[in-house]
């Protein structure tokens, strides 16, 4: 039932689309190059950074959910491989967030992940706030098919820079089996995300956005994490669509998928295509995982960062490289 809920809810902004791309010119109706660029610019910028936010958090919600993949309603519940695992205290299973199982001792197929407001390494973010997790169909997680309904309140800051975000998804275990690498029986392990959801950004402003991800994780070095859409549109394959921070509604097609590892960081793919479309704008291409020329970079070289390009108002391409 929740995913035919979904399921509409995305078709009926493939019909928005629709309609927007009827109307689409290569004006904005501010009508000058230098607001165009740097709207461009920040949409970029703004994607880029609510794809690498929303990897970081969809995956602590599994690996909290792994700790007690059952969320049984037993004072003593099954852990990973068997192990017990009290569901009157809190879960000390990551450094940077706490597991809080009184909800299962109660009853509930619910727990909730508390961040302890910890800098991580691996994604160089610092996080705060909570998530909420009730397993909503299959016996646990680890189940082929299962799914958790997450429901979140977390602050991210990133070079010194803070965001909120609040929603809902919906994770589902596409493969069976969970993150952790002595899970060899499943690899590489693949989930799904669906969600609707806001981001505020610190000058105040908001992207309100759905997203359908398609992810994968080889638990072979380097570790890589591979992120497509998980929804057709117009015939395209796309991975998030909604309002951007400057009023405009958009749709992100997604022709390659994102790869990013542990050899560089998670935060700073090697590879990958989006192409957004807004409404009043000509299409805007993001390649991830270019030198400081941009131009693609070999395998196993690390990536400057990110080119953009978009037709101006004059009808010549522009062209950005940001770095990561």
């Amino acid at each position: 039932m929740k995913k035919a809920v979904l399921t509409t809810g995305i078709a009926c902004f493939a019909i928005l689309f629709l309609v927007i791309g009827c109307k689409k010119n290569s004006s904005l109706s501010t009508t000058d190059e230098a607001t165009l660029s740097t709207q461009v610019s920040q949409n970029a910028v703004d994607q880029t950074t609510i794809e690498n936010d929303n990897d970081a958090i969809a995956t602590d919600a599994t690996k909290a959910t792994e700790t007690v993949p059952g969320f049984n309603s037993s004072n003593k519940v099954t852990g990973l491989f068997g192990s017990p695992a009290d569901s009157t205290k809190d879960s000390l299973s990551c450094p940077w967030f706490v597991i809080d199982r009184s909800p299962i001792a109660k009853g509930f197929r619910r727990m909730v992940l508390r961040y302890r407001g910890m800098f991580e390494t691996d994604r160089n973010i610092l996080k705060r706030g909570r998530i909420t997790l009730q397993l909503v169909n299959g016996t646990k997680w680890t189940d082929v098919g299962a799914v958790i309904l997450e429901t979140d309140s977390v602050a991210v800051t990133r070079n010194g820079n803070t965001r909120i975000y609040q929603g809902t998804r919906y994770l589902t275990n596409v493969s069976g089996g969970y993150f952790n690498l002595k899970d060899t029986a499943h690899n590489p392990f693949v989930f799904t995300m669906h969600a609707n959801g806001s981001v505020t950004f610190e000058d105040g402003t908001v992207r309100t956005y759905w997203i359908a991800r398609r992810n994968t994780f080889s638990k072979a070095v380097p570790y890589t994490f591979t992120t497509n859409g998980d929804t057709t549109v117009n015939a395209s394959l796309c991975t998030m669509g909604g309002t951007t921070r400057f009023g405009k509604t958009f749709l992100v097609q997604s022709p390659q998928a994102i790869s990013s590892s542990t050899q560089f960081g998670y935060a700073k793919p090697t590879q990958g295509v989006r192409i957004l479309n807004y409404n009043g704008v000509e299409p805007v291409t993001i390649v991830y995982g270019v030198n400081a020329l941009g131009n693609q970079v070999a395998s196993g070289v690390l990536p400057f960062g990110y080119k953009i390009t978009w037709t101006k108002l004059s009808g010549q391409t522009g062209e950005k490289i940001i770095s990561y």
